[in-house]
């Protein structure tokens, strides 16, 4: 009996084709789906599923994972150095404001990592419906001007506010035209002590941002003042250190002669 012969059964190319053709539609489907979960904030529940996918696809080199990956994207150094000037500078500005005797109405309010806020009350600044700066603040603006000095601020805002009460008198300014007015007496008086121009702006905001809702009783007063918003870029950590000033000597200028 003749011995059966075995067919040789052929392996279709095309049936390979699309098997690796599957494969990598798969790993690009992870792939995308990485990147669009990325390009939002995800919880640690998310992440762990994540960190499945890629391992499963071998997104990620070896001992890496999602979360690392995302940190490693986080500019930490440079958002450190921004922290550490911002608080160096709010101190610095609260020491010299006690020391001159103006810290009472003066608020030294850090509003992120990024950015300070200088409320200044107007008892210290003007005169009751007057735009000319108290020759008395001269000195703590001249302060301010030289503690500001330095590469890390981006820019600073100097805003001028009102209460809701119109000034009265032939003449007078409206709450917008006075609030803007303080503003530019604060950028000029600033701008005589070196602190450049092209970093700061001015905005007369009126009586549109009250601190005290009501105005009696006088709440009012609380109103009435000019806020310096100060923002930082951020910086290297060596940059930072390089431009570190001791915050417990608060610099204190004079004011330009003749003024």
């Amino acid at each position: 009996m003749a011995a059966r012969k075995s067919k040789k059964v052929n392996e279709d190319p095309k049936s390979n084709f699309d098997m690796l053709f599957l494969q990598l539609m798969m790993i690009m489907m992870a792939f995308f789906i990485l990147l669009s979960a990325l390009s939002v904030i995800v919880d640690e529940k998310r992440l762990k599923a994540l960190n499945s996918i890629a391992g499963a696809f071998n997104l990620l080199p070896a001992g890496a994972n999602l979360s690392q990956s995302h940190d490693a994207s986080m500019p930490s150094k440079e958002l450190g150095a921004a922290n550490t000037a911002t608080k160096r500078t709010a101190k610095k500005l609260t020491n010299v404001a006690k020391l001159l005797g103006v810290g009472s109405a003066v608020h030294v309010l850090p509003l992120d990592k990024s950015t300070v806020r200088v409320r200044m009350q107007e008892q210290i600044l003007f005169k009751p419906g007057q735009v000319a700066l108290n020759a008395s603040i001269r000195t703590f603006i001249a302060s301010i001007a030289e503690i500001l000095i330095q590469p890390e601020i981006q820019d600073i805002t100097i805003e001028g506010h009102t209460d809701r009460t119109p000034m009265r008198g032939k003449g007078a300014m409206g709450n917008w035209e006075l609030s803007a007015a303080r503003g530019m007496q604060v950028f000029h008086e600033l701008a005589k002590y070196n602190l450049s121009k092209s970093k700061m702006f001015v905005a007369g905001m009126g009586d549109t941002q009250p601190l005290s809702a009501s105005e009696t009783g006088g709440n009012e007063a609380l109103n009435r003042r000019v806020e310096l918003i100060i923002r930082f870029r951020p910086t290297t950590t060596q940059e930072s250190q390089l431009t570190t000033i001791d915050s417990n000597t608060p610099a204190v200028a004079a004011p330009a002669r003749g003024d």
